[in-house]
């Protein structure tokens, strides 16, 4: 992970973090773990490469920001669902 990827919550006034299960299709996991790393402030923490799934963690300091970022991963090419597992706000 890059630091390019990493927010410190005490850079910033608003914090928003949401935990999401990311189904791809097999044959296309590795195309879309790098797209979702791609997206600013977003890692991967775990892959379970023989489903499919990808616990993915965004994080931001706008919360429209983080929506947007979460269109993006849903809309990549491979990706079949997105779910949001959960949110939290630090204000």
């Amino acid at each position: 992970m890059s630091d390019n990827n990493v927010v410190g919550v005490e850079d910033v006034s608003t914090w928003h973090v949401c935990g999401l299960v990311v189904q791809a299709e097999l044959a296309k996991i590795e195309q879309v773990k790098q797209a979702l790393l791609a997206i600013e402030q977003t890692e991967i923490p775990m892959i379970e490469e023989t489903k499919g799934k990808l616990v993915v963690v965004m994080q931001s300091e706008d919360q429209q920001q983080l929506l947007d970022n979460m269109e993006k991963a849903r809309d990549l090419e491979g990706v079949l669902d997105l779910s949001l597992i959960y949110h939290e706000q630090d204000a």
